[in-house]
């Protein structure tokens, strides 16, 4: 009885802190993104705020008159396109799937109004300020942008982002599809009863 209920303890132990580990993955959908020239970003995103790591990002922008859509899939962390946020969990570069040569690849930065959680939420993008668009640093900032070279450390000119909002929910996984289990069909089964049934008579008579 001891063992069983040291069992049912370590299991629930287990059970609790995998639901820890999964507690802080939360997926952000864009929400109402619109740039100033009228153009939009949708999609979403998986962050895991105690790491501070991302994945299943799919987020895409439309195009507008000599800016063509593009699509993002990566973020740029310093061992591809630029160097690694200073603040991941509210200020984001999010690049192409391919970040080995991003000369004249888009990248879309995302500065928000408060970090990102494991409780999820709203959480408003910051809009662009009055001030002119050389003398304003990359922060608090919100714009997508055309890299210049291969590494894109600086941007070229920024489309900025003129309102909207990132909606943090529980992140659940996929239901895994089961495999399914070959059977027999009837007359399979049929068959292989007569191919058995000679065997068993046989087997009965040798113990006889």
């Amino acid at each position: 009885m001891k063992k069983l209920l040291c069992a049912g303890a370590l299991a629930l132990a287990v059970g609790g802190f995998a639901s820890a580990a999964h507690a802080a993955l939360v997926q952000w959908t864009l929400t109402n993104v619109t740039f100033v020239d009228g153009g939009t970003a949708s999609g979403s995103y998986v962050f895991d705020a105690e790491t501070n790591t991302f994945s299943r990002i799919s987020i895409a922008t439309t195009g507008t008159e000599g800016v063509p859509a593009a699509s993002f899939s990566n973020t740029c962390d310093g061992t591809n396109c630029a160097a690694p946020s200073p603040l991941p969990a509210q200020f984001i570069f999010f690049a192409p799937a391919d970040t080995s040569d991003m000369t004249g690849k888009q990248v879309l930065a995302l500065d928000l109004q408060s970090a990102m959680t494991d409780a999820g939420g709203t959480i408003a993008i910051n809009p662009p300020n009055v001030e002119p668009e050389a003398t304003v640093a990359l922060r608090s900032k919100a714009f997508s942008t055309v890299c210049p070279d291969a590494q894109c450390p600086f941007p070229g000119p920024m489309r900025f982002i003129a309102s909207g909002d990132v909606v943090g929910r529980a992140f659940v996984a996929p239901t895994a599809v089961a495999t399914p289990v070959p059977t027999l069909a009837p007359w399979g089964l049929a068959l292989l009863s007569l191919l058995l049934a000679p065997l068993a008579w046989l087997n009965q008579r040798r113990q006889r």
